[in-house]
């Protein structure tokens, strides 16, 4: 099976579309975690019952990028049904340092780019 070889000079130009590209994924990604994210927060505050299908599915999947937040902090209650998950906006908080911190670290591989300051 013969590989495509590049030349410097080949792999260079494609180098501005691959890092556009995984600009754009983690963008992506990380915009679906704070949507997930915030619609956790907002029913919750809304009162919705953990015994929902759609709850229970939320909750399973946001349960590995919320959990290491769940108690950090009291999360007030409001007549005993509405709570507003402060933990989760501190968690929503933390990942988007960190979206930062990422989308930083490919910016420093791009030749290309423009120093702002």
């Amino acid at each position: 099976m013969n590989h495509p070889s590049y030349s410097d000079n080949e792999f260079m130009a494609k180098t501005p579309r691959i890092l556009s590209r995984i600009r754009s994924a983690v963008n992506y990604l990380f915009c679906l975690l704070y949507g997930l994210i915030g619609l956790e927060i907002v029913l919750d505050l809304a009162g919705a019952r953990d015994s929902s299908g759609f709850k229970q599915f939320l909750n399973t999947i946001t349960q590995p990028f919320l959990g290491p937040f769940a108690g950090l902090f009291t999360d007030p209650l409001f007549r005993d049904r509405y709570r507003l998950r402060v933990s989760y906006m501190v968690g929503m908080l933390i990942y988007s340092l960190l979206h930062l911190a990422v989308y930083g670290l490919v910016h420093l591989f791009d030749k290309n780019r423009k120093v702002v300051y």
